[in-house]
């Protein structure tokens, strides 16, 4: 499971390392705002196809918050 701070609020979008997408299913727990605790999972083809960013250090898919999907 990626534990994300939370997203990019003013594009809606998740930035998620490049490093840790796994294939198949990749699960996504929110730790701070006002997503904290909730979970999602996005598929790693999903994921690849999403434009590589750079957070600053590492590169990062940029991820449409849209495109997760809520865990129950």
């Amino acid at each position: 499971m990626m534990e994300i701070w939370q997203p990019r609020w003013h594009d809606r979008k998740v930035l998620i390392a490049k490093y840790k997408v796994c294939n198949g299913r990749n699960d996504i727990i929110f730790t701070k705002g006002t997503l904290k605790g909730k979970k999602f999972y996005i598929n790693s083809m999903d994921i690849a196809k999403c434009p590589l960013e750079t957070n600053g250090t590492i590169s990062c898919y940029a991820v449409s918050l849209d495109s997760l999907i809520a865990v129950n």
